[in-house]
């Protein structure tokens, strides 16, 4: 087979540029709900998405391998953000063997499709727990399952204190003393390491980023992510866009 001309032709017979690459975006933001450890956001996502209607590429002409093959890139891509995350190299890997291991064992599309939904929630149960394992007190744990969970909104002190029915100080205090940072640095970390892995796998810009995450302004969010980071977001994107796990560092 000549690879190159096989590539031009499907290219040319697909037609459907635009599609794919929501579909990519979509499934980048799929990962990265899960490696966020926000559990509540992936019942959210199973429940309206996942496993219906998807258009899988052809990996093979029989339904079922091409449906084991797709699972098995599921779970290599899930341990990877998950390790991006902070998940441990050895767990993540091994999670996954044992879950490609079961999927190959694997006899109907509607097992496969099981399976894909627990190695979901198992790894976003593990990344959830290990966000919660250096925390000490209930009320630290319940802030940080908030910002996991409002991440898209203008966080304060203030408002997630009056959403968990805490007293302000109290909980600003608390937090840092448990934590080592204030929970204001904490918001704005969170909310620069989503913003991160948008540039590093999405094609949104800076604008519908700082809209996505609640900066009041474009202009506040590339200050705010250079302050972090050391780059302007698009400086970030040029240097990481695409390389984090396709590179194998």
């Amino acid at each position: 087979m000549n690879i190159e001309k096989e590539l031009a032709k499907r290219l040319m017979d697909d037609g459907e540029s635009t599609a794919r690459q929501d579909a990519y975006n979509r499934e980048i933001n799929f990962y990265e709900t899960v490696a966020s450890g926000n559990t509540k956001a992936l019942e959210e996502r199973l429940k309206s998405s996942f496993g219906q209607s998807q258009k899988l590429g052809k990996l093979s002409m029989n339904e079922l391998q091409n449906n084991k093959y797709h699972a098995t890139i599921l779970a290599a891509l899930v341990s990877r953000f998950c390790i991006e995350a902070g998940m441990e190299i050895s767990v993540a890997y091994t999670l996954s063997d044992i879950y490609i291991e079961l999927i190959d064992a694997a006899t109907s599309n509607t097992e496969i499709v099981s399976l894909q939904m627990e190695l979901l929630r198992h790894y976003c149960r593990k990344m959830n727990e290990l966000t919660k394992s250096n925390v000490v007190s209930r009320h630290n744990v319940m802030a940080i399952d908030y910002i996991r969970s409002h991440i898209q909104e203008s966080l304060t002190v203030e408002s997630i204190a009056d959403a968990l029915s805490l007293n302000s100080s109290y909980l600003s205090k608390l937090f840092k003393q448990e934590m080592g940072i204030t929970l204001s640095r904490y918001i704005r970390n969170q909310k620069i390491d989503v913003a991160c892995s948008m540039l590093r796998h999405l094609d949104e810009s800076s604008l519908s980023i700082a809209n996505y995450l609640g900066f009041s302004s474009q202009s506040h969010f590339i200050q705010v992510f250079k302050k972090t980071t050391g780059m302007t977001p698009e400086e970030y994107r040029r240097k990481n866009y695409h390389q984090t796990w396709m590179n194998g560092d």
